[in-house]
C-alpha cells in the first residue's frame, strides 16, 4: 500500500514549508510507504521556489506548478486537487490543505478505514468526537448547513463533506467524473460518489483556522456555488431519473392497454 498526500498551496510562503514537515514527520513516525505531492496553484509569492528547493532536498516530495493562464477565474482548489492526484502514484489518496487546517493524528484514522473497507473517507468536524476548532461561527454553521443540505437531498450518511480534507481509493476516481474547479468539488466528489453506490465513512477530526497567510475562502462565492451545485445534481440525479421512470411506466402501461 503506497499513500500519496496531495496538498495544494496557494500563495502559502509562511506555511508550505511546516505543513510538509508535518506530513513527513508523521509518514516516518508510521513507518508508511508514501509520496507528497505538492502542487503550487497559480501562486505569486515565494511559494514555487521554496517547493523546488525541499524538492531537491527529498525526493518523496514531488511538485506540480500550476500556472497563470489568464483563462481561469476564481478559486482553482479543485483544480489543483486533481492535478495532484492524477500524478499520485498510491493507491490511497488524501487530500489535505496547505494552510495548516488539517490534524495530521486524523491521517491514521482515514487509512485505517479505507483499510477497512471503505472507499472514501471523510475528516469529520461535525461528528460526535470532531471539532470545528477556532473556525469562525458564522462559517462553521454555514459549512455544516451544507452538509446537513446534501444529507437531506441525497441522502448522504456522513456529516462534513464540505470541507476537502479526505482520503479515497485512487480508483475512485476512474468511476466519478468530477467538474467542479474551486470549493464545491468537496460536496460534488462526496454526491457523486454516494450516487454511484460507494462507500462513503468518516473519522472525527480538529479544525485549525490558519495563522499566517491570507484566505482565499470567500463567503458568498462559497453559498452560491454549493446551491447551484446542489441544484445541478439533485436534477441530473434525483429529478431526471424520476422523470424517466415515470415516463417508461405511463408507456408500458399504455402499450398493455393497447394489447388489451
Amino acid at each position: 500500500m503506497t499513500v500519496s498526500f496531495v496538498i495544494p498551496f496557494h500563495n502559502e510562503e509562511k506555511n508550505c514549508l511546516l505543513m510538509l514537515g508535518k506530513v513527513l514527520d508523521f509518514s516516518k513516525k508510521h513507518k508508511l510507504n508514501f509520496e507528497i505531492i505538492a502542487v503550487d496553484d497559480k501562486s505569486v509569492d515565494q511559494t514555487s521556489s521554496i517547493l523546488k528547493k525541499i524538492a531537491q532536498r527529498n525526493k518523496l516530495i514531488r511538485p506540480i506548478f500550476r500556472k497563470i493562464d489568464g483563462l481561469e477565474e476564481g478559486n482553482t482548489m479543485g483544480t489543483a486537487l486533481l492535478a495532484g492526484t492524477r500524478e499520485a502514484r498510491g493507491n490511497i489518496i488524501i487530500w489535505t490543505m496547505g494552510d495548516l487546517a488539517d490534524d495530521p493524528n486524523t491521517y491514521l484514522a482515514i487509512i485505517k478505514k479505507i483499510e477497512d473497507g471503505f472507499d472514501l473517507v471523510f475528516g469529520s468536524r461535525y461528528m460526535p468526537g470532531g471539532s470545528r476548532g477556532n473556525l469562525d461561527p458564522l462559517k462553521a454553521y454555514l459549512s455544516s448547513s451544507g452538509t446537513r443540505l446534501a444529507r437531506l437531498f441525497f441522502r448522504i450518511p456522513v456529516h462534513d463533506i464540505t470541507n476537502a480534507f479526505r482520503g479515497f481509493k485512487k480508483e475512485l476516481l476512474t468511476k466519478v467524473k468530477l467538474e467542479e474547479s474551486g470549493f464545491s468539488i468537496s460536496p460534488e466528489f462526496a454526491i457523486k460518489a454516494h450516487k454511484i453506490g460507494f462507500k462513503l465513512g468518516e473519522v472525527p477530526t480538529v479544525y485549525t483556522n490558519r495563522i499566517e497567510g491570507v484566505s482565499s475562502f470567500k463567503l458568498y462565492r462559497m453559498i452560491k456555488s454549493y446551491l447551484r451545485l446542489y441544484l445541478k445534481l439533485w436534477f441530473r440525479l434525483i429529478l431526471q431519473p424520476c422523470l424517466f421512470k415515470f415516463r417508461k411506466t405511463i408507456f408500458r402501461n399504455r402499450l398493455a392497454d393497447f394489447f388489451h
